[in-house]
């Protein structure tokens, strides 16, 4: 609650201590003061007591905080000063009556201390005697001194307060700083990983990348060497099938030549041969002149050789035997004429 706020109801409720003071006698039966209900109303003064002190010490009090000291002193006087008259100044009677409204505090310790501290106070200010405790019974001073344990204990209720939301301020915000601590090393973890995975991830796509290159190069090579390797087979092939080509063109010229080389020899033979039996049939003929001539021709013979002259002519010549024609024929033919001739001289002889 604030200052203003506390004063407000310190002197809205002002009137709650004044009825603690009214009337008669103190320890009477009057129900207004038995002590359970008498208790009730001085925590509720008490309250307020406090709420003025409060609001006197305060750094930031309100305009109507100006009045607590003086709010109390009336209050505390009225109350204090209906307490001895009740008791009939007699000490003890307010000893008792106090402890019995105290007790009425059991549960509330606070009040309770409040309250002993009230009785205690108002006890120690009066005498011996009791007229003079009724007639010139020094309130002020007593309430003086209860204001000055009041302020001081706020006061140290107030540092203590102060203190403790410091301390919970400084809590929180060694809270804060360290989560802002936290929070910023999970950052920077969170980066650092990040980065991490970032290098690795540019680390694998170079890898990658080299291997692609590499497998690239590679088949490049291989492409190359099988296209070399092809070229290489198709040079070869056709260097094969030219040299084949040679070779049979060379086979076939050879053939050729030898084709006619073996026709040369064999036109050479034939001519050879067509010399040696055109030779031989020369002789044969020279024979047959010499035969003819010894030996005479019978009656009617077919062939008659007068003054024979055998002419040796060319292959299908016509060889003319006096008026006989004799055939010429080409190599290994027969010389039918001579040949028979020669037959008809040998049946002669």
């Amino acid at each position: 609650m604030s200052s203003k706020s506390v004063a407000l109801s310190v002197l809205a409720c002002a009137s709650g201590a004044a009825a603690l003071s009214a009337g008669r006698g103190f320890l009477s039966m009057d129900a207004e003061m038995q002590p359970q209900r008498v208790a009730k109303t001085l925590m509720r003064v008490e309250d307020e007591w406090s709420a003025q002190a409060l609001c006197s010490i305060s750094s930031d009090a309100a305009e109507e905080c100006s009045i607590a000291a003086s709010s109390f002193q009336k209050s505390c006087s009225a109350i204090a000063s209906s307490v001895v008259r009740a008791s009939s100044g007699q000490r003890e009677n307010v000893v008792e009556y106090m402890n019995d409204v105290c007790t009425e505090m059991e549960k509330q310790d606070r009040h309770r201390a409040r309250c002993v501290e009230f009785g205690q106070l108002i006890a120690g200010a009066m005498k011996e005697d009791s007229y003079e405790n009724r007639e010139h019974f020094d309130v002020s001073s007593l309430c003086t001194r209860l204001w000055t344990r009041l302020t001081k204990e706020e006061a140290a209720g107030m540092a203590q307060q102060h203190a403790q939301e410091a301390k919970a301020a400084a809590t929180e915000k060694s809270a804060e700083e360290a989560a802002d601590a936290e929070e910023a090393k999970r950052h920077v973890q969170e980066q650092a990983k990040v980065e991490a995975a970032s290098k690795q991830a540019e680390a694998e796509a170079k890898v990658a990348e080299e291997a692609e290159a590499k497998a690239k190069t590679e088949e490049e090579a291989a492409n190359a060497l099988e296209q070399k390797a092809k070229e290489q087979k198709v040079a070869e092939a056709k260097t094969e099938e030219e040299a084949a080509k040679a070779l049979e063109q060379k086979a076939k010229e050879q053939k050729v030549a030898d084709e006619k080389k073996a026709k040369e020899q064999t036109a050479k033979h034939e001519d050879a041969s067509v010399a040696a039996e055109a030779n031989a049939t020369s002789a044969e003929a020279e024979q047959i002149a010499v035969v003819v001539k010894k030996v005479a021709v019978p009656v009617n013979a077919t062939v008659a050789v007068v003054n024979a002259t055998v002419a040796v002519v060319p292959a299908n010549a016509t060889v003319a035997v006096a008026n006989a024609t004799v055939a010429v024929v080409p190599t290994k033919a027969t010389v039918a004429v001579a040949k028979a001739t020669v037959a008809v001289a040998n049946k002669t002889f």
